[in-house]
């Protein structure tokens, strides 16, 4: 039994609406700028180049704050909290860090207006971090609204370059705008009727052509500053391209797009052209560097597209990732239409909870999680035998002592009298999980992950798979994990095998085995049959 939750969500069509004077549709598109892509004031005003470039006839622009300014202002809070009185010159810092970016793309009246809001905000902070000094305690709003000032800056900074050159340009604080409700798994949920709403009122006293969005930061229903927590700038540019009905959304990165496979751990790695919402999600959950799997939910909800482009790269396509095409589907031959990438996840353990009396017995395995939900543990698979007498799941190896407590404590009854045998734990593993649009369907698909495993001698712990087909996982030892990925990976994407075959005569018994043998190559997505008949009229 595989354990992964999966994505079902109508899809809107996406036609362009008037409301209240905010027109809503294909004239949109969004981009998001990480901030790498922030980093500097070269890199800054390269932002802009792609913004002022881009043809659409409405543009969202998201943006995080500056490369480490984030955690600069963690730091701050950190140090005021501890009493530690550096979180001044901490602070200093993040003021020149700013202050000499505006004077390298700024001047005149816009280099005035910025500096003034810049030091207006470096002297509030002065004040709410002597307060958290004294306290020795920062509250989560005051946190949040301390570390929410790099993505101010850089908006304001990216907005006036814009505007500089002439475009109708107002720069959004989306904590104005985005609404967001706290979740029991310290996540965010937005409320995008109140979040639409607001959307509305913000326009209609800013009207423009262009918006350069805060990512990052919300605000609560009560107006209290909140963010969406790490990688939140993603989750900005998907709710914005979903309150917009966004003909696109563009996500800037370094890389020039979604790879097969960590290209650190695989040298053979390739981009992908286009994935399924589905598909980057599984590799999202699984852990490859493509997206947080919430980025997903809003744009998937009206089919709205995600290219993820490289800002160092311009002439690479990037990877699209959207709903499967028509070709997508039909084109039978090509096995990497059915495993389009490979994830790992590392330093895990698994937890064993085995005996005769869990067969047919109803609520074991609502008490198991129980006990592990209880100790706050992420389980992050989960593999049954059929025969219901053992249940296997993987969770962090820094929560694995508490889930094992809790089990040994909650069944301590059955453990004594028999029905429970143990609760094993196997340290050291890694989850190896392969993803593609209805693999499991495709005969040979899960045969030859398991045979590339195989001539590798990689030992199999657990196997899960889902049933709506987007993944098959697999827990290996974490030391055989790299040599594990890279044997599937070579497997399912080296170039398809041709096999070469002379037939001397070829006549009835010939003729059919080349049939016989025509037949088998394509059925089978991985090798391609060359054959050549050899007659005496060849002069052999």
């Amino acid at each position: 039994m595989g354990y992964v939750l999966h994505l079902q969500v109508d899809v809107s069509q996406n036609v362009a609406v008037e409301e209240k004077g905010l027109q809503k549709g294909e004239s949109w598109s969004v981009h998001k700028f990480g901030g790498t892509c922030m980093g500097s004031s070269q890199r800054i005003k390269n932002v802009g180049d792609i913004v002022l470039n881009d043809d659409s006839e409405r543009k969202l622009v998201v943006v995080s704050a500056m490369s480490k300014v984030t955690d600069m202002m963690y730091e701050l809070i950190n140090k005021a909290q501890s009493r530690d009185e550096s979180y001044i010159s901490s602070l200093d810092a993040v003021l020149e860090k700013h202050s000499s970016t505006a004077y390298d793309i700024l001047d005149g009246e816009n280099l005035a207006i910025f500096l003034s809001k810049l030091h207006e905000d470096i002297n509030n902070l002065k004040a709410m971090l002597r307060a958290i000094y004294i306290a020795g305690h920062a509250t989560e709003s005051f946190a949040d609204f301390v570390v929410g000032h790099g993505e101010l800056w850089s908006a304001q900074m990216l907005s006036l370059v814009i505007r500089k050159n002439g475009a109708d340009c107002k720069w959004m604080d989306t904590r104005e705008v985005l609404i967001v409700n706290p979740t029991s798994s310290n996540q965010v949920d937005p409320d995008y009727l109140e979040s639409e709403q607001r959307l509305e009122k913000w326009y209609s006293r800013n009207p423009c052509k262009v918006i350069i969005a805060t990512g990052f930061i919300a605000s609560t229903p009560k107006n209290i500053p909140t963010t969406l927590k790490r990688d939140g700038s993603d989750f900005s540019a998907a709710i914005m391209g979903a309150l917009f009905k966004a003909r696109q959304v563009t996500i800037w990165t370094d890389v020039d797009g979604v790879y097969s496979a960590d290209p650190r751990k695989v040298s053979e790695a390739v981009i992908l052209k286009t994935l399924s919402y589905q598909e980057a999600w599984e590799m999202s959950y699984f852990g490859a560097n493509v997206l947080h799997p919430r980025t997903i939910i809003p744009v998937m909800r009206y089919g709205i597209p995600i290219l993820i482009r490289n800002i160092f790269n311009l002439s690479a396509p990037g990877t699209k990732i959207c709903h499967p095409s028509v070709s997508d589907n039909e084109d039978k031959m090509n096995l990497q239409n059915y495993v389009k990438g490979f994830a790992t996840i590392d330093n895990l353990a698994l937890v064993n909870v085995e005996g005769t009396g869990m067969a047919g017995v109803p609520g074991t395995a609502s008490a198991i999680f129980g006990a592990v939900k209880d100790v706050g543990a992420n389980v992050i698979m989960i593999s049954q035998a059929s025969s219901e007498h053992s249940v296997c799941f993987a969770v962090p190896e820094s929560e694995v002592k508490a889930v094992a407590e809790a089990l040994q404590s909650r069944f301590r009854q059955a453990l004594d009298n028999g029905r429970l045998s143990q609760v094993a734990v196997i340290p050291n593993c890694s989850i190896l999980a392969a993803v593609g649009q209805k693999m499991a369907s495709t005969p040979g698909v899960s045969a030859t992950l398991f045979n590339a495993l195989a001539k590798a001698s990689i030992n199999v712990r657990a196997i899960a798979q889902g049933c709506s087909e987007y993944n098959i996982t697999v827990v290996v030892k974490r030391e055989d994990c790299i040599k594990a990925l890279r044997a599937v990976h070579s497997r399912f994407y080296l170039s398809r095998t041709t096999i070469a075959m002379g037939i001397i005569g070829p006549g009835l018994i010939g003729s059919t085995l080349l049939d016989q043998l025509r037949d088998q190559a394509n059925s089978h997505p991985i090798w391609d049959l060359l054959t050549h008949p050899l007659t005496p009229n060849t002069g052999l």
